[in-house]
């Protein structure tokens, strides 16, 4: 095993485009003590489609002045806040992501929502899941979101259990769901490491001894850990074990880096060299 690798001093080899965007856009000016997923949050994208969006290798390297397109999103509906709701709540039980119903709403204190409140919210993923069944990997009750300091604490926790530099997890979850364990995308990846439940249904058994239930925040970090630290003992280098990770290990073994994985795998190692600065 050679994870060193994931240690200091490693660098990245920026690669910069220019993508042609498919969607309706704004214009966005950097202002100082931005950061890509501050902005993300404000406009209600997630990180990894503003990086998409502008062409970014390095979600970390945006300064002052510049100018980013913010894909814009449309409601599709409203929702009226209950008591006890938090916007971490509803997003969830909705399964968006909460950096959609900031946006929409024009919301600037995440914590601020009153009952009788009307939310614009996006539409819902489809769910492909049969009613009254739960894919592997689910559960029937998904516990509330969880802070940001308590999803970072327990990524690390999951790193050094593994053996990997909390760093290079930490970059992950980051560029994956900015740390949100309330997150489910389109495709029903779950979680702070976006695991897919089919994923799951094999590499908890095979990788750590037992089913693991993607919503529980723990679960979730120690499987995303694992499934990195299998990938990395496999490629033995962190950038294909990156792709494995974003396009699966027999395509990787087969062809190595897509070129459609290149900006995940440049711009999820340019956040850990910042995590590993600590400059995020």
């Amino acid at each position: 095993m050679r994870r060193w690798l994931l240690g200091a001093g490693a660098l990245l080899a920026g690669v910069t485009g220019v993508l042609v965007l498919a969607q309706p856009a704004e214009a966005y000016t950097v202002r100082p003590g931005d950061t890509l997923w501050a902005i993300a949050l404000r406009n209600g994208v997630t990180v990894q489609a503003l990086a998409h969006a502008n062409g970014l290798t390095d979600p970390g390297a945006i300064y002052p002045g510049e100018q980013i397109a913010i894909p814009q999103a449309a409601a599709s509906g409203t929702y009226t806040v209950k008591r006890g709701d938090t916007l971490w709540s509803i997003a969830s039980s909705l399964g968006v992501h909460v950096s959609q119903l900031l946006g929409l709403n024009s919301i600037s204190d995440p914590n601020f929502i009153r009952p009788g409140q009307r939310l614009n919210v996006p539409a819902a993923p489809a769910r492909s899941a049969p009613s009254g069944t739960l894919p592997p990997g689910a559960s029937a009750a998904p516990p509330l979101p969880i802070s940001v300091d308590r999803a970072r604490a327990i990524l690390t926790d999951a790193a050094r259990r593994h053996g990997l530099n909390p760093a290079f997890v930490l970059a992950v979850s980051y560029w994956e769901s900015g740390f949100n364990q309330g997150w489910v995308s389109r495709d029903g990846a779950v979680g702070m490491m976006q695991i897919l439940p089919a994923t799951a249904a094999w590499a908890g058994p095979s990788l750590l001894g037992h089913p693991v239930d993607l919503h529980n925040p723990s679960d979730n970090a120690d499987l995303g850990a694992a499934l990195l630290a299998h990938y990395l003992d496999e490629f033995n280098d962190p950038h294909l074990a990156l792709a494995a990770y974003y396009q699966g290990a027999l395509a990787t073994q087969k062809d190595g880096i897509y070129p459609s994985s290149e900006s995940y795998v440049n711009g999820i190692w340019a956040l850990r060299n910042r995590f590993n600065s600590g400059q995020m």
